[in-house]
């Protein structure tokens, strides 16, 4: 987690503040030409997707009535996604969508979230330790998924996980964008 803020700190001021990205609403099928990075040839993956998801809230008084208005979006980052050589199968590219289709969930258990929060007096401490929850919740996810499919190589957890990942996608459907 360190890691990856530092290098997206480091693109972001190398880039006046821009780092490519597409949003899950914008493009949810991830193809190889998303994968623009240089790739670490010292890795022992094939391909590393960088996803992440981000929120962006305001909050407004009328008539004495506290309205939360908020954003949330699940992003791909293209030049911090890569594949090696050779490596670009149809099966390795599954096993990478599927980690976009994660952080995606998790943008909508954010949205869950938000939409079910009644704002008192600390709305930004509340809304803070509600992403931190949620991110620690995607990050653990993620590793999981790595972890119990081999980074792809257990194609019988792989199917396992894509049926999990699916009915979850399901289940919190009505918070999609």
């Amino acid at each position: 987690m360190g890691k990856f803020f530092t290098i997206l700190l480091v693109l972001v001021f190398a880039n006046h503040g821009y780092v490519e990205r597409f949003s899950y609403a914008e493009k949810s099928k991830l193809d190889w030409s998303d994968f623009r990075g240089e790739p670490k040839v010292d890795s022992s993956f094939d391909a590393s997707v960088n996803t992440g998801i981000t929120y962006q809230w305001s909050i407004s008084k009328d008539y004495g009535k506290i309205e939360l208005k908020y954003e949330v979006d699940s992003f791909c980052y293209p030049s911090l996604s890569w594949v090696k050589k050779g490596q670009s199968t149809k099966y390795l590219l599954l096993h990478e969508q599927l980690h976009f289709d994660v952080s995606e969930l998790h943008a909508r258990i954010m949205r869950k979230k938000l939409k079910e929060y009644k704002p008192g007096k600390n709305v930004r401490k509340d809304l803070n330790k509600m992403y931190k929850r949620v991110e620690r919740m995607r990050i653990n996810m993620q590793e999981q998924y790595d972890l119990e499919t081999d980074h792809s190589k257990n194609k019988t957890n792989q199917k396992k996980w894509e049926k999990k990942v699916k009915n979850l996608m399901w289940y919190y459907r009505a918070y999609a964008k």
